[in-house]
């Protein structure tokens, strides 16, 4: 089981994502912009940290380049979640230091696999099936 905390500005997103870790056995602290995610990952220890970029107050790249800026933050698995596929955004945030990225709308499967595979579970737990789409 993997903690993972979520930062989005977007509540709908943020359900959706919760419910999809919940489901897949992990817990899930939430922020709503960078900001509160940096202060939030000061309060606990995560396994993975999923960010969507375009938020107000503090982007997802800002608080990524801050996150990578503390050494005990450097092995921390982010996966940076856009709606943007332009190849210059997603190269901006692998070069924030982002481990993965995973594009919007969401494809669940999709989500629950990176969520596996970046959260150092062990490959012989298989993960669920996404839930229904609605």
């Amino acid at each position: 089981m993997a903690h993972l905390l979520l930062i989005d500005d977007d509540e709908m997103v943020r359900g959706l994502i919760k419910e999809v870790v919940l489901m897949a056995g992990h817990t899930c602290d939430e922020a709503v912009n960078g900001s509160e995610g940096l202060a939030q990952l000061r309060k606990g220890k995560y396994d993975l940290v999923i960010i969507d970029r375009n938020m107000p107050v503090m982007n997802g790249i800002q608080a990524l380049t801050t996150l990578r800026a503390f050494p005990q933050y450097k092995d921390i698995k982010v996966l940076m979640c856009t709606s943007a596929s332009v190849t210059k955004e997603v190269e901006e945030a692998f070069a924030a230091g982002a481990t993965d990225y995973i594009l919007k709308p969401i494809n669940l499967q999709g989500l629950i696999d990176k969520i596996y595979d970046r959260s150092n579970t062990p490959s012989s737990a298989a993960p669920p099936s996404a839930p229904p789409r609605y």
